[in-house]
């Protein structure tokens, strides 16, 4: 299939990508199966960061089991990334007890939409990360998302830092951290991770600022699609920065 009938395939081939440098960079443990399906373990107790993902619209079930077997027995929670409905994958993966099944949206901002002229609210201010703060980073990360700071130590790890591409951000008021996010720019694509809001600074429109802090530096990189993967909560405030929701991401895992 041509890129020209699957125009998205670019955008998911470059999430896979960023998982598989995650991987590289932490564990080492990351393969790819012979149609591009990517096994990415970065060692994190959190079943989405350890998965196997594959860009196709047809993902091939003897290629997803085959890298699945390939570490078996699972010592982490992990996860399968398809697009769409899993078909075939259904009963392969129940055979690893993964049975669970939620639909992510993908989310794209086309660079035809242009840089956003929306600044910053109430003194928000988003920077960069530097080295010797990965520490604050992921404390604030699990605070976000209301999860122990244990699910998200691998992003303490120092050489996260020398991915290329890689950035991350913390969102502060009055020099205390309230929030973070993190871009990852292949060519022309930046897309958007790791966005969280302290609970008690939600409703105050500062993921919407964090969002469009995290384009703009995509610009800046010379890559101004930006796109996301979004929970079901968070698809109307990114679509009302312009990001439009165009297929969907189901992500396998044990049930909780």
């Amino acid at each position: 299939m041509s890129q020209l009938d699957d125009p998205l395939a670019v955008i998911v081939s470059a999430y896979a990508s960023v998982f598989e440098d995650l991987a590289g960079a932490t564990t080492g443990r990351t393969r790819r199966g012979p149609q591009g399906a990517v096994l990415a373990i970065t060692g994190a107790p959190i079943a989405a960061l350890n998965a196997i993902i594959s860009p196709s619209l047809e993902p091939s079930a003897e290629e997803i089991m085959a890298l699945a077997a390939a570490e078996s027995p699972w010592e982490l929670p992990w996860s399968i990334h398809v697009r769409g409905v899993p078909g075939p994958l259904v009963e392969a993966a129940g055979q690893h007890g993964l049975t669970h099944f939620e639909r992510e949206p993908l989310m794209v901002r086309p660079s035809s939409q242009g840089l956003p002229v929306e600044r910053v609210v109430d003194g928000l201010r988003v920077r960069v990360v530097r080295a010797d703060e990965l520490n604050t980073y992921a404390r604030t990360m699990a605070e976000g998302f209301e999860a122990p700071y244990e699910m998200f130590q691998m992003f303490t790890d120092p050489s996260l830092e020398k991915i290329d591409g890689f950035t991350f951000y913390l969102a502060e008021l009055d020099g205390v951290p309230v929030g973070t996010g993190m871009t990852a720019t292949s060519g022309d694509l930046t897309g958007l991770f790791n966005i969280t809001v302290l609970p008690s600074y939600r409703r105050r429109g500062h993921g919407r600022a964090i969002t469009l802090e995290l384009v703009r530096a995509g610009f800046a990189a010379g890559a101004g699609t930006a796109y996301l993967y979004a929970s079901t909560m968070g698809e109307p405030l990114y679509s009302s920065v312009g990001f439009r929701t165009e297929e969907y991401l189901t992500v396998i895992t044990a049930p909780p």
